[in-house]
């Protein structure tokens, strides 16, 4: 930490050691801080169905034999002749047929 003081118009920087001890607190006050940014960023865009496609690498096509159909998150079309469904995770039309990092089998 540093300290001016004035004498005589001069400007003198005297430097104040700290110890191990205050070192350690800040450092680890620094560290927590950044740990908990994820977290609070993540509870800000927790809202259902705010997640884009893209962040979660959403195709129209089936990968591995999974689909949106067999997932725990998707919501089936309410109209008899809508092709596509909504997810709880995603936002917009979602495809039946479709899959997304989200994939949780029901």
């Amino acid at each position: 930490m540093d300290i001016e003081e004035h004498s005589g118009g001069n400007a003198v920087k005297t430097i104040i050691p700290l110890s191990r001890r205050t070192l350690l607190r800040r450092g680890t006050i620094v560290l927590g801080s950044i740990a908990l940014i994820p977290i609070a960023i993540h509870s800000l865009s927790g809202k259902a169905g705010s997640a884009t496609k893209g962040m979660l690498h959403y195709q129209d096509s089936p990968k591995d034999g999974h689909s949106c159909s067999g997932c725990s998150s998707f919501r089936p079309p309410t109209a008899p002749d809508a092709e596509t469904g909504t997810c709880k995770v995603l936002e917009g039309p979602i495809s039946p047929h479709g899959w997304c990092m989200a994939y949780s089998p029901r």
